[in-house]
């Protein structure tokens, strides 16, 4: 399935070039509600729910995409407010986790059996995808897609984390901002290696509020 990630032009270059996509750390996002779309008022349930949340945080990333290239709010939160760029990758949907958006928080019961114990197997897996599948409907605009992946070694130049281009995150597509300032070639010398990879200029359309695409 074709995904798309905005970035600014001077990170999307970068990646192109190096063949890889920065990870976000899923508690340290613009959302302070990550990881808490589910409680429980039963006391146990809860610490359960907050201590999962905790340990996906700490060993869990995310590559955040959207479903859509022509967001103008996308454009302009994450795209650098129209100069940037964003990527179109072919992803595996096989790997991919959509996301969920909901008016309010969603309330589970008691899901511990005893006292000490831990949740039931399938009470534990609904958990976790609803923990990390859910967000608050304001953020609807965005069409998020995620991927998940464990954790890998940070890179000390720039204290990120990244995973690399591969078959089942391949780059398809790039797409300039309707104000990017730059020529085309910066995107094609970053390209140099690559094949089949298309370039377009996004731009605001004369007739309707919306982004097309339009070629160099």
């Amino acid at each position: 399935m074709r995904l798309y990630h905005y970035l600014e032009s001077k990170w999307a270059l970068d990646d192109i070039r190096r063949r890889r996509i920065k990870l976000s750390q899923i508690d340290d996002t613009n959302d302070p509600f990550e990881l808490k779309c589910v409680f429980s008022r039963h006391n146990l349930t809860q610490t359960a729910i907050e201590q999962t949340g905790s340990g996906l945080a700490e060993s869990f990333s995310a590559v955040c995409f959207s479903h859509d290239w022509d967001s103008i709010l996308m454009w302009s939160h994450y795209g650098d407010r129209h100069k940037g760029i964003c990527l179109g990758f072919d992803v595996l949907e096989e790997i991919t986790r959509p996301i969920d958006y909901v008016r309010q928080p969603i309330l589970v019961e008691n899901l511990i059996v005893e006292e000490g114990g831990d949740f039931p197997i399938k009470d534990a897996t609904n958990a976790v995808n609803s923990l990390l599948g859910t967000k608050y409907e304001g953020w609807f605009y965005e069409k998020e897609i995620r991927v998940h992946t464990e954790r890998a070694e940070i890179d000390e130049e720039t204290g990120q984390y990244f995973a690399d281009f591969s078959e089942r995150v391949r780059l398809a597509e790039v797409i300039a901002g309707a104000r990017f300032p730059l020529s085309k070639k910066p995107i094609v010398d970053a390209l140099e290696d690559y094949s089949d990879v298309e370039i377009y200029k996004a731009r605001a359309a004369a007739d309707k509020f919306e982004i097309v695409r339009g070629r160099w």
